[in-house]
């Protein structure tokens, strides 16, 4: 195995191997879990939506003092039902702008509801106040209702993609998202190809490829579940400065779930490196060291 003729360029594809391995792992975790489903429950699971309703109601509350409109007004039709509806119709839109252009499309899921209560308030001030009802009224209505579904909106978007959108983020992770199933089967292959190089490479002894790939496993593991193992352990996402709490919550826990699952695979190949390494070990000294039975002398 240590020969020079076999051993350094097994070591050379080895270690191209180790970081092919990491690079095929996150494109599969991305895979798997950067999916509209997964963050929408991911979501659900942490009720976003009571944070997001709370923080609408205190927002709404405060800007009473500058627009007149009671919070009450915008609230009363509003429940978490809808919020969720919001939240979930933004992730999906984000996600097809991902999955094209990288632009998002405008997002505003309709509430009668809450279209009808700011209608009543308008109208009632106006006869209470006898107030015209002009162009003036009803372009301020219609300011109003325009403002009340970008303001939803915005706390709806508890993982910011409009932000991102905006400043062209969703336009270059496009790119990549779009292309996804593409560049990973394109790294699976060459994991592939370099696993039959080792096996050429030691072809007058083809077990040796397999102590090659299980070492170059065992250390992608090692260099992808240390680094995650430790954010994990100091819950350093916790640490991240967001003030919405709404946002907060969506934000860590989505990066603590990836974070989580990417340290599975990598432990999961360390298992399978450390495996396949003591199978070579074991086929390997049986065939060092073949049984022999003593001849009889006659």
């Amino acid at each position: 195995m240590k020969k020079p003729v076999s051993y350094i360029p097994s070591l050379i594809v080895s270690v191209i191997l180790v970081f092919t391995i990491i690079a095929t792992s996150a494109l599969l975790l991305m895979d798997i879990n950067a999916t509209p489903s997964k963050l929408k429950n991911l979501a659900q699971k942490n009720n976003i939506e009571s944070k997001v309703y709370s923080e609408l109601e205190k927002y709404f509350t405060d800007k009473y003092n500058s627009t007149g409109i009671p919070a009450e007004v915008y609230m009363a039709p509003i429940d978490q039902e809808y919020i969720r509806s919001f939240e979930e119709a933004i992730i999906d839109s984000a996600f097809e702008a991902v999955d094209g252009n990288g632009v998002m499309s405008a997002v505003r899921p309709q509430n009668k509801a809450l279209e009808n209560s700011i209608d009543t308030f308008f109208n009632d001030f106006a006869d209470k106040n006898n107030y015209e009802k002009d162009e003036n009224f009803d372009l301020k209505l219609s300011n109003t209702k325009d403002n009340a579904y970008l303001t939803i909106g915005s706390f709806c978007d508890v993982y910011k993609f409009s932000a991102m959108s905006s400043k062209g983020i969703l336009k270059k992770a496009a790119r990549l998202y779009s292309n996804r199933l593409i560049l990973t089967a394109a790294a699976i292959g060459f994991n592939i190809f370099l696993i039959v190089l080792l096996i050429i490479i030691n072809r007058k002894k083809r077990m040796t490829a397999m102590y090659w790939c299980g070492i170059s496993a065992m250390i992608a593991g090692i260099i992808g579940a240390v680094p995650s193992i430790y954010l994990i352990a100091t819950r350093y996402y916790d640490s991240f400065s967001i003030k919405q709490a709404a946002v907060f919550t969506a934000f860590t826990s989505a990066m603590y779930k990836l974070t989580e699952a990417f340290a599975a695979i990598q432990i999961a190949l360390i298992v399978l490196g450390l495996a396949t390494a003591v199978i070579y070990g074991i086929i390997g000294d049986k065939k060092k060291y073949p049984d022999t039975k003593p001849t009889q002398i006659s």
